[in-house]
């Protein structure tokens, strides 16, 4: 419960004027029971192992992310390197605490490629997608790659998948091809599905 106003806190740093007190209490309420759900789901999965501390760091950030793509349509750089960064510290005490060192060298070598592709997307149709976006699709990489090229490629999948969906449902509602929408929350929604079902 004590993390849903830090995460509340911390998407309103972003997102310019502050929630009203009605919309803060609901924003809150709601960022601590998703923690909680996520959290459980997590220990689930992975139980008492190091590798659920990356879990509950993506899982708070990809909170932050959410709340401020959804409210501001950005995914400011800043909030997607320190999901970068302390998810690089989680799997780097992961993987000495279980001596799966190939593991964490992968998952860099995934999030570099994976942000050179999705830049290389950027440049060529940045009509379709942000920096923001660009960043988000490295830091997830960064997690799903300790997972191996499977734990990658079906994370991605489904990250993309899910984006593509919602893509189209909106196209369908609003009548507008290329109608703009907040892609973070369905990438990051299936990069977490994609480290639970790795």
């Amino acid at each position: 419960m004590l993390v849903g106003p830090g995460v509340v806190a911390a998407a309103e740093r972003t997102i310019g004027p502050p929630l009203q007190r009605s919309s803060y209490a609901a924003a809150m309420a709601a960022a601590s029971a998703g923690c909680a759900a996520l959290f459980a789901t997590g220990w689930a999965r992975f139980g008492p192992s190091p590798l659920m501390v990356a879990w509950c760091w993506a899982c708070a950030t990809s909170c932050v992310l959410t709340i401020t793509d959804v409210r501001s349509r950005r995914l400011p750089f800043p909030i997607v390197a320190v999901m970068a960064a302390g998810g690089l510290g989680c799997l780097t005490m992961a993987a000495a605490a279980e001596n799966r060192w190939t593991h964490v060298g992968f998952a860099c070598v995934a999030a570099v490629g994976v942000f050179a592709a999705a830049a290389a997307v950027q440049v060529v149709a940045p009509e379709y997608t942000g920096g923001g976006d660009t960043a988000l699709y490295g830091a997830v990489a960064l997690y799903l790659g300790w997972f191996g090229w499977h734990g990658l490629v079906t994370g991605l999948l489904l990250a993309t998948g899910l984006t593509a969906v919602v893509a189209i449902l909106i196209a369908v509602v609003t009548r507008r091809a290329r109608a703009r929408f907040p892609a973070g929350p369905s990438v990051l929604a299936g990069a977490l599905l994609g480290m639970l079902i790795a």
